[in-house]
């Protein structure tokens, strides 16, 4: 299965601000334009609870929402919830009424967490970056930067074996590496 991350941060590897949301400062058309097209291009979006509460489904696409306050796998339609603990990927991409090959995981951080590693880790993962900015107080893209401030977002992938493939600039100040 394709297993394809989408995450834009600032310099300090910040994806939102200290209240969950994501500050204006990471918003960039042309980012935009590149997430919404690996979105368009997945079968799935893999999506946490509390940012597909947040984020409207304009375009209908198929969701997997991981979310630790169910049991197993509840599937609705276009979304299936998701517990990890409980039920296994597989379990939970049955419950799709298509053929699943393409996920696009969209985060927030402990769904960035769970690809990282493991059975089902990212065939790619593209970080996007918005440069010149920091957000004081805001959660990282993965959950060890924020135990640790060392570390950068590129540091946790070197770590669990990703190699920078390639750059693109999207826009002045906004460039996403492609990790693989």
């Amino acid at each position: 299965m394709k297993i394809e991350a989408y995450v834009v941060v600032c310099d300090d590897d910040k994806l939102c601000d200290a209240n969950g949301e994501m500050p204006d400062v990471l918003k960039n058309d042309a980012e935009w334009e590149f997430f919404q097209a690996g979105l368009d291009q997945a079968d799935v979006s893999v999506i946490g609870r509390k940012s597909h509460e947040a984020t409207p489904n304009h375009k209908n696409r198929n969701r997997l929402v991981l979310s630790r306050s169910v049991s197993g796998v509840v599937a609705d339609g276009k979304i299936v919830t998701w517990n990890p603990d409980d039920a296994s990927l597989d379990l939970a991409i049955a419950g799709f009424d298509c053929e699943v090959s393409h996920l696009a995981v969209t985060g927030g951080q402990a769904v960035f967490d769970f690809f990282l590693a493991g059975p089902h880790r990212y065939t790619r993962f593209h970080l996007s970056r918005v440069r010149g900015v920091r957000i004081a107080g805001g959660r990282a893209v993965f959950s060890r930067i924020d135990s640790n401030s060392t570390l950068s977002a590129e540091d946790v992938l070197k770590d669990n074996g990703y190699k920078p493939l390639e750059k693109q600039i999207l826009d002045e100040g906004v460039d996403v590496v492609s990790w693989g």
